[in-house]
């Protein structure tokens, strides 16, 4: 199955190339990382057996940390065969080398832990604050660049809410994209690259799997290094606008201890 979905995915992204490559490069009024979406990815009928084959919410660890995330989460190495295919095929050296191609940043490599990507679920009352991911691999040693996330929910509707998030770097404008069933999203990572999901409102499950891509190289012009763990209020997780008393008491934080809340 991973010789097919490989096959599969460049086929999409050949197809679509140079459309994913206006996406990535264009401007936008509120200005947010880079990105592009492909919707259909996969033949229908893969799509939903890779949703049939998800873990089940109680196989899932629960991460919550009060007012700044709610969520389900497996590594994809404890996750079904047919994951597990999905993960390897969008890490595949042929579609690394597309993703070059469309996004001009050079030198990827996949995430060959198996532990920076996984498989996501958001049940209702689910969400993630603005946040900045981890800058680095497990080991340090190489830069993220890219984070991709193919949602695989059948029948997700923008109304549902656990949609992504774009937001800029005051975390006062956003940009949405509803998280709609088997549609990929391709995103730039560095240090301004601030995203989110917004609280799902019903109660089917958001489920998405994510994955990230690598590099030697700095996708900025500087050399830079941040741990984006989710404890207490980091200074890489921000609250959204409407939480006005988390927002005053990340400023004085900031104030206090030199960090850019």
């Amino acid at each position: 199955m991973q010789d097919q979905l490989v096959n599969l995915i460049v086929q999409r992204l050949t197809e679509c190339k140079e459309n994913l490559k206006n996406q990535f490069f264009s401007k936008h009024a509120i200005p947010v990382a880079r990105h592009f979406i492909l919707d259909n990815l996969l033949p229908l009928e893969i799509a939903e057996k890779i949703h049939a084959a998800f873990p089940k919410k109680n196989e899932m660890r629960l991460l919550k940390i009060g007012g700044e995330l709610k969520l389900k989460y497996s590594h994809i190495k404890n996750t079904s065969d047919l994951l597990q295919d999905f993960h390897h095929a969008i890490s595949h050296p042929t579609v690394i080398s597309m993703m070059e191609s469309i996004t001009e940043i050079p030198d990827q490599m996949p995430d060959t832990s198996r532990i920076a990507g996984g498989a996501s679920m958001m049940l209702k009352g689910g969400y993630i604050n603005p946040h900045i991911d981890h800058s680095h691999d497990i080991d340090k040693k190489f830069y993220r660049v890219l984070n991709t996330l193919y949602y695989v929910t059948p029948g997700w509707a923008l109304e549902n809410g656990g949609n992504y998030e774009l937001w800029d770097t005051a975390i006062e404008n956003r940009m949405i994209i509803p998280s709609l069933f088997n549609r990929l999203l391709v995103m730039e990572t560095n240090q301004t690259s601030w995203h989110a999901v917004n609280p799902v409102l019903c109660d089917g499950e958001r489920r998405c799997i994510f994955n990230y891509y690598f590099s030697k190289q700095s996708p900025q012009t500087n050399d830079y290094f941040h741990d984006a763990s989710f404890p207490l209020h980091n200074p890489l997780i921000r609250p959204r606008p409407e939480q006005k008393i988390r927002r005053v008491i990340h400023k004085i934080k900031g104030k206090l201890f030199g960090k850019p809340w």
